[in-house]
């Protein structure tokens, strides 16, 4: 069993690259933004329902905020819009073998396709992830990992969560400008001071640095980034 813990949120940390924008068909409402009533970029309403439960499963609030607290959903939302999500950088006319970790994509889906027809296809199969409470979705979360949820034979349920956990850290813990870290939640938990210019006057002080989180798009005199959520990985 996986140990959904802040411990293991720090394995494995993702990196957040660079796109644009292109808005995807889906034009259901945001509960999770911070502005409500902006629409989503490429999620439907049962689509960020499932990456609302699933985050907070995986990253929990305690004396930090929740995955969705911190923006993830929204983070994820323009990744499956953007370049990332469209598999602009996949190879998908196959031969599609059964691969191993160190050979890539392995799958006749772009990442936008995989989580919407996962999605889709747990949700036919049983409760959706949504309904359930705490301990359903841990369990579920759980299966999905050791590849014991039976999502369709051309989507291994190991490979739907591996992305998803990724989708999460990186919401959690990349700079604001995509979509997630809202409040530099997760920079505050590791104490990462973030995007400061300069750090001569500290390089030689063996001491903690004494200094708020700051992102690229850091507003000054605030604790808080600015509101930027156009960038995406991938591009």
């Amino acid at each position: 069993m996986i140990p959904f813990s802040r411990r293991a949120v720090l394995m494995g940390l993702g990196a957040a690259g660079l796109s644009a924008a292109v808005p995807g068909p889906a034009k259901a409402q945001n509960p999770f933004q911070r502005i409500d009533g902006r629409p989503w970029f490429f999620l439907s309403d049962a689509e960020a329902r499932f990456f609302a439960a699933a985050g907070d499963t995986l990253i929990p609030g305690d004396e930090f905020p929740s995955a969705t607290q911190a923006g993830v959903v929204d983070f994820i939302d323009l990744q499956l819009a953007g370049p990332y999500g469209q598999g602009a950088t996949l190879y998908l006319k196959g031969p599609f073998p059964q691969g191993t970790s160190a050979q890539g994509w392995q799958m006749p889906y772009t990442p936008a396709d995989l989580f919407r027809r996962g999605i889709a296809l747990m949700g036919d199969s049983g409760t959706p992830l949504a309904d359930l409470d705490a301990e359903g979705r841990n369990d579920a979360m759980t299966r999905l990992s050791e590849g014991e949820t039976d999502i369709g034979p051309d989507i291994p349920a190991t490979g739907l969560f591996d992305e998803l956990w990724a989708l999460v850290r990186e919401g959690y813990f990349a700079d604001p400008i995509y979509g997630g870290n809202r409040d530099y939640a997760g920079w505050e938990m590791v104490g990462f001071p973030g995007a400061h210019a300069y750090y001569l006057d500290f390089v030689e002080v063996n001491a903690p640095y004494p200094v708020q989180p700051r992102g690229i798009a850091h507003v000054p005199g605030t604790n808080r980034p600015a509101e930027f959520p156009g960038a995406r990985r991938g591009g």
